[in-house]
């Protein structure tokens, strides 16, 4: 069975194929232009397997949080795949991802230059509360600690845990966005 994994969610863009939980192919690029190379990034590393869209059982996303742009382009990627060629899908935070580290109840955060994306997860590694967004004034008096993830995450971790986790309808994945944008805000 073979899996795409779909990273958009920050700085760098993750492709990753995977059969049977094992990792065949990863790309990582370090690009702002995402939406640029996505597709290509998908057909390139297809190719080198000689595979095809249609080869694909399922798509694991990373929903967010994160950049906007980047994890609305990920999703809609993974939904238009799911939908046109009826491949399950399957989303999951980063910071739900990351948690899969840990063993214990941890709050988890992903920075960026005006503060923290963050969530807090039990030793099941669910969330517990909602994801929030601190800027770095709340930050600092945040009363819990933060643990801050570096941007890799465990791929083969990920399928394990989602392995067993019913499929969403493409039309039911939704982007992750935390931070709210200045439309929302008006």
């Amino acid at each position: 069975m073979y899996t795409l994994y779909i990273d958009s969610h920050f700085n760098n863009l993750v492709i990753a194929l995977l059969k049977d939980g094992k990792i065949k192919e990863e790309k990582i690029i370090e690009s702002g232009k995402h939406s640029e190379i996505i597709i290509n990034l998908i057909k390139e590393v297809l190719e080198d397997n000689k595979l095809e869209v249609a080869d694909l059982k399922e798509i694991i996303v990373i929903n967010g949080p994160g950049s906007f742009t980047g994890v609305r382009i990920g999703v809609v990627i993974a939904k238009i795949m799911g939908y046109t060629k009826n491949i399950l899908l399957k989303p999951i935070s980063f910071l739900q991802a990351a948690s899969l580290d840990y063993d214990k109840n941890i709050t988890l955060g992903i920075e960026d230059r005006n503060g923290v994306f963050i969530g807090s997860f039990n030793q099941e590694h669910e969330l517990v509360g909602d994801y929030k967004y601190l800027n770095n004034k709340e930050k600092d008096s945040y009363k819990e600690k933060i643990v801050i993830v570096e941007n890799k995450i465990k791929i083969e971790k990920v399928w394990e845990f989602l392995k067993d986790k019913p499929p969403i309808n493409p039309h039911e994945l939704t982007p992750l966005y935390v931070k709210k944008i200045e439309v929302q805000n008006g």
